[in-house]
């Protein structure tokens, strides 16, 4: 039977159904005397590990996938509307995370160092979230350009004709020096986010006990 509109169990339906199952959760141990610290590490562990999640499929899996496997042109344009969606994830998760996670530590000894790889997230995450945009303006400058010259159709490092192009168009040779040193500029920003991320992730290790 042929399946019409929107298909069952999409994004919109697979959230509320998560939420309804925290609320219920929730609702049915508001006698907890620490349901307050309770839902603060909720809402910290499922920040964190959402910002965790979320890096590591982009860094290891979706972006290296679409280097592989999509033309040049195509790449560049699909990354320039995930990766400014991604980026601005990072900024609103690793800001709760910290926040949450300083809420629980602040009145306890030394708990600048217990939120330092959370200061390293935030703060990378600020920074690419800056930089992003002058990426993508690049990109888009150099897209055009090889659009015209009808080349930028190689997959992966397969881009000669684009070498070949910077050899005798002096624009565009400035423009594609410019996008490979805001990438490498992107790509330190991630680094310092991963760097942040397993910072966080040894603090929390060495401070959570299981019973």
């Amino acid at each position: 039977m042929a399946v019409t509109g929107r298909y069952l169990f999409t994004q919109p339906e697979t959230l509320l159904a998560i939420i309804t199952v925290v609320v219920m959760y929730f609702l049915s141990h508001l006698d907890s005397a620490s349901m307050n610290d309770v839902i603060l590490r909720f809402v910290h562990l499922t920040s964190f590990s959402l910002y965790v999640g979320m890096s590591f499929w982009m860094t290891f899996v979706a972006g290296l996938t679409m280097f592989k496997i999509l033309p040049r042109n195509l790449f560049s344009a699909v990354q320039s509307v995930l990766f400014a969606k991604y980026v601005a994830y990072c900024v609103l998760f690793s800001i709760i995370a910290l926040g949450s996670y300083y809420m629980q530590v602040k009145a306890t000894e030394g708990f600048l160092s217990k939120i330092l790889g959370l200061l390293i997230c935030v703060g990378g995450s600020l920074v690419g979230c800056a930089v992003f945009p002058l990426l993508s303006s690049k990109l888009a400058e150099r897209n055009q350009i090889e659009k015209d010259e009808n080349i930028g159709r190689g997959i992966g490092n397969d881009n000669e004709p684009c070498k070949k192009l910077k050899e005798t168009n002096s624009t565009y040779a400035a423009i594609y020096t410019r996008v490979v040193w805001l990438h490498g500029l992107s790509a330190l920003t991630n680094l310092i986010c991963l760097v942040g991320m397993t910072v966080h992730l040894a603090t929390l290790s060495y401070n959570v006990t299981f019973h």
